[in-house]
């Protein structure tokens, strides 16, 4: 038996309690149950319909043989600290994989990824360590997803294309095909990124205009 916890209690974090549910208890996988988050903010979940609770905050948990750790975090920075801390403590994570997902049987899944309802992994695409795919999000074939990286909802990485560690996809941009997108750059929602970005870039609008930002 191994104990799901949830980091992040935030709102995030509460949608994938939901997908965990759904993904573990009612598909009757008995080798796993919700055992609850972690948040610094104890009374994140105060006031809403949560059959969980926040266990401790990060810092003074003390990680059990059998945890197994989701990382429900929105923020790619926020996300590393969290994961580098939790790995100093013995931490193990797990990928969450909604049933409604078409993830091709090519396709390579890495550790602690969260791939969410209706997501589109087609074939032979790499999504690495600590990704997230939102909602409707889709990566064709041959794609490549950099580790931390994130696909807001209904963002689109067509076939051969590929984003580098940290990136930022926007709701509803667009990677066309054969494009890379370089470290720790962000696609602006609703823009389309037709040429490739170098490291720390910033794609805004259609067609997608590039401008190199320096965040760290």
């Amino acid at each position: 038996m191994y104990n799901i916890i949830i980091v992040g209690a935030g709102g995030f974090g509460r949608e994938v309690y939901a997908w965990a549910y759904e993904t573990y208890l009612k598909s009757k996988n008995n080798n796993y149950k919700i055992k609850g988050f972690l948040d610094d903010n104890l009374k994140s979940l105060d006031g809403f319909n949560i059959n969980s609770k926040v266990l401790s905050d990060i810092n003074n948990y003390l990680v059990a043989e059998n945890d197994r750790f989701i990382i429900a975090i929105g923020n790619i920075d926020t996300k590393k600290k969290i994961v580098k801390k939790l790995e100093g403590k013995g931490a193990q994570f797990i990928s969450l994989i909604h049933h409604t997902a078409i993830i091709a049987p090519t396709a390579k899944i890495g550790e602690g990824c969260i791939i969410c309802p209706f997501v589109l992994v087609s074939d032979n695409v790499i999504i690495n360590d600590f990704s997230t795919l939102n909602f409707y999000s889709s990566c064709g074939h041959d794609a490549a997803v950099g580790k931390y990286s994130i696909l807001s909802p209904y963002s689109t990485l067509n076939g051969f294309s590929v984003i580098e560690d940290e990136v930022f996809l926007g709701s509803h941009s667009t990677v066309t095909g054969s494009i890379k997108i370089g470290y720790r750059s962000k696609v602006s929602a609703n823009s389309v990124a037709m040429n490739d970005a170098p490291r720390h870039s910033l794609v805004y609008g259609v067609p997608g205009k590039t401008k190199v930002i320096f965040y760290e």
